[in-house]
């Protein structure tokens, strides 16, 4: 991390998503693209082994996002300060995130149990009045 007036900033961090996004939003790209490729009846010929015209334009293009995206000032430093407060945050340990599971799960059932109850009972009502 790098020491930027007495603050780190987690820039590996950073650039480790924006790597992931590009490899996420290429895989998206790649797909529209082949789509696309399939309704204009446009051959997706194999260029490099398996990797086809589409692959190639999708994480190209993925890519030049991605490097446009952090080349801008503003972006790069939200970036870099959503990465901050994340570090920041406090976040539960297991067994606080167990207990508030299984009190979801309980308020859930509990909640189901007494809809299913009034949709019984409303549902019997119905059939005596109708």
């Amino acid at each position: 991390m790098e020491n930027v007036g007495g603050v780190e900033q987690p820039k590996r961090i950073v650039v480790i998503f924006y790597v992931l996004a590009a490899i996420a939003v290429g895989v998206f790209f790649e797909r529209i693209l082949a789509l696309v490729f399939s309704y204009a009846r446009v051959n997706d010929v194999a260029v490099l082994g398996d990797w086809t015209l589409s692959t190639i334009i999708g994480f190209g293009l993925a890519i030049v996002l991605a490097v446009a995206l952090w080349r801008i000032p503003k972006t790069q430093e939200v970036s870099l300060e959503v990465a901050l407060e994340l570090r920041r945050v406090t976040w539960p340990s297991l067994r606080e995130t167990r207990a508030a599971t299984v009190a979801v799960i309980v308020a859930s059932t509990i909640a189901a149990v007494i809809l299913g109850v009034f949709d019984f009972v409303w549902s019997w009502l119905s059939s005596k009045v109708y």
